[in-house]
Parts: structure tokens; sequence; C-alpha cells
């Protein structure tokens, strides 16, 4: 079973690197399954071949609040919350692509979730001019929108009480279509890391929680963490229905994270 920087040696040697020209990766999986660690140990990983790598999240290029609130106003007052395809800024994520194939300085934006904005722009990570390898990783990087079948009823008490009529999750599966999917088209390679099933989400997300309470004397409770979850669970399980055929690189994981398989695309 391989674990982080063994697991990012064995993806490099598939070859997704060898590329002379800029490569944009993307790292997707569902919360907990590990992508910002896969992400920075390929990062490393490739720094150590002589290959100049940066990695951001997805979740940095989200929304500040009062621009969440015009989307709320807007389409649906569960944009005020972030997490969701439509809260993030594809604008200025499209400008760090551009500026990155075009070889140039750029710098990459860095949101607080304690304080649920992003930090001034004199805060943010500076990267030199000439930079090879872009990794982006998010939760739903790379899943495409849902057929309109599937939107037709609740996945759970969350959608049940919040979105009853479907009206928010028609919405967002069209963001994902109409803006998202330009964004994914981008990527040179696409990285899933398949948690398998959703009940590992709350466990993964569980464990987060009750380290963070045992360091800080903070954090949610077991439930608020099974009710954070959930405006998460339509597009984590879809993704685990389509990214399969979608991804070039698929990590199977178990129960405790580990490799199980990796199955690849690549040169089919």
């Amino acid at each position: 079973m391989l674990r982080n920087m063994e697991l990012a040696e064995s993806l490099i040697g598939f070859g997704i690197f060898n590329s002379k020209k800029t490569l944009v990766i993307g790292v997707s999986g569902v919360q907990g399954s590990g992508k910002s660690t896969l992400s920075y140990s390929l990062c490393k990983q490739l720094r150590e071949v002589g290959i100049t790598c940066k990695c951001v999240s997805l979740d940095d290029f989200y929304l500040d609040p009062e621009e969440r609130g015009v989307l709320a106003s807007k389409f649906h007052p569960l944009f005020q919350q972030r997490g969701l395809p439509g809260t993030h800024d594809l604008q200025l994520l499209q400008d760090v692509i551009d500026r990155f194939k075009r070889g140039e300085a750029l710098t990459l934006p860095v949101f607080d979730k304690s304080i649920d904005r992003k930090l001034p722009k004199s805060k943010w990570r500076k990267v030199d001019a000439g930079l090879q390898v872009l990794i982006i990783e998010g939760w739903c990087m790379g899943v495409e929108p849902q057929p309109s079948d599937a939107l037709a009823s609740p996945v759970n008490q969350f959608e049940q009480d919040f979105d009853k009529d479907g009206s928010f999750r028609l919405q967002v599966n069209q963001i994902l279509c109409e803006e998202y999917q330009a964004i994914f088209s981008q990527l040179d390679s696409l990285i899933y890391l398949n948690g398998m099933s959703f009940d590992r989400v709350y466990q993964w997300r569980l464990q987060q929680e009750h380290m963070l309470k045992a360091s800080t004397g903070k954090g949610m409770s077991d439930e608020q963490v099974r009710q954070f979850i959930q405006p998460f669970q339509r597009l984590s399980v879809w993704g685990m229905q389509s990214l399969p055929n979608i991804a070039d690189i698929e990590v199977c994981l178990g129960e405790d994270r580990a490799v199980l398989q990796i199955n690849t695309q690549l040169g089919e």
C-alpha cells in the first residue's frame, strides 16, 4: 500500500510530467482524501528532479462574503455559503492560468477560512517567471454537470430542507456546465483520489475535527460535521460515479486512505 511520497513517486512514473511544455495538473477528490498532501508531495518530488512546480487549492479562489452575497441575491440564498460551484473567482483563476502559460511571474491567492475571505494581495504567494508545472487541487476539479434527471430528487436532509424545489442544485449544475468546464478543459492531466464511499467523507472529516479540537480546543461537534458535509454530497457522489471515466489517473483509496489500486487511461 502506497502513501504520500511513495504515491507521488509512483504517479510521476506514469510520465504525465515528461512534457517540455508548461503543464496544468488537476488533483481531485472528496474532502479529507489527501489532495493537499499529494499535491505538495508531487511538488517536492518534481523539484528534486529539477522541475519547477507550485500547487494551489481551488479553495484559495473562493469569493469573499460580499461577492457571494451578490450571488445569493441574484440566484439563491445558499450561495452565501462558500463551497459549491459558483462560489469561486474563476476569472482570477483564469488569470493565474494565463500568466502561467505565458511564462510570466504570478501571484497565488490565499483564502483564510478563519476570517472567511482572501488575505490582502500583499500576502499572496509570489511565483517567479518560468514555472513549469502548476497543480490545482480541489474537491470538484474535473467534475462534469449532472444529467437533468439526476437533479429531480433531494439526495439528503439538507436538500430536503433548504432546496426542496431543486432551484439551487439546478443553478449550481448550470454554473458547473457554463463556467467550470472551461477551466477544467485546460487541464493537461487529471488525477482523481477516489474515496469510494461518501460515508468515508464523514469519517475522515471527523478525524480532522477531532485533531483540531485536541490541538486548539475548538471545533465542530460530530453532528455539526455531519451537517457541514451535506451540501457536498451530491457532487461528491457524482464524482465517484463519473470521474473514474474522465481522470487520466484514478487512485482508489481504502478506509484508512491507503492506496488500494491505481488505474490509468494514459496512452489509451
